[in-house]
């Protein structure tokens, strides 16, 4: 099979696809029977769910189709996990800060070491490496490790205001 069969085989599909899921809404996730444990919402469900809003825009609502015979409890075991999980990111995101500004610390002291007691060159430009090092894991855990938790909140927050709906 040549290149541009290959090319046009995919727009073919791509374009079965498009044509079967027409009206499916774009934030949209439909949980299955499968996903729940003796009618209560299960942990493994849980998961999926998440997975499945993983690639989903931060903006507008998700709507979650349940089937009609466990959308009583649902809303509920959904906020007790997400409120689980967002306790957990708020210390995570508290610890994060604190070693963060520990590590900048380390890396100054580290500096302050160098321009102050010692004097040999090779020995200095050691010291100058580590406070880099420090400063940059500071950096690091500030800036990228916040921005992924800030971004598991926004989800989670998101789940937890779904348009909630039976299928």
């Amino acid at each position: 099979m040549s290149r541009i069969d290959k090319i046009k085989q995919y727009g073919k599909i791509e374009k079965t696809l498009k044509e079967k899921y027409r009206d499916k809404m774009v934030n949209e996730v439909s949980l299955k029977k499968t996903d729940f444990d003796d009618g209560k919402f299960s942990v493994s469900g849980y998961i999926r769910l998440k997975q499945q809003c993983e690639y989903m825009r931060h903006k507008g609502d998700i709507e979650i189709k349940v089937p009609r015979e466990y959308t009583e409890d649902f809303k509920d075991t959904l906020e007790s996990l997400v409120a689980n999980e967002l306790l957990y990111i708020k210390k995570n995101r508290r610890s994060t800060k604190i070693t963060a500004l520990a590590l900048l610390i380390i890396g100054v002291l580290w500096y302050l070491v160098r321009y102050f007691f010692i004097h040999t060159i090779v020995v200095q430009e050691i010291t100058l490496v580590a406070t880099w090092v420090f400063v940059w894991a500071s950096v690091e855990k500030l800036f990228f490790d916040q921005n992924k938790l800030t971004n598991r909140k926004r989800r989670l927050l998101q789940l937890l205001f779904a348009k909630i709906t039976e299928k």
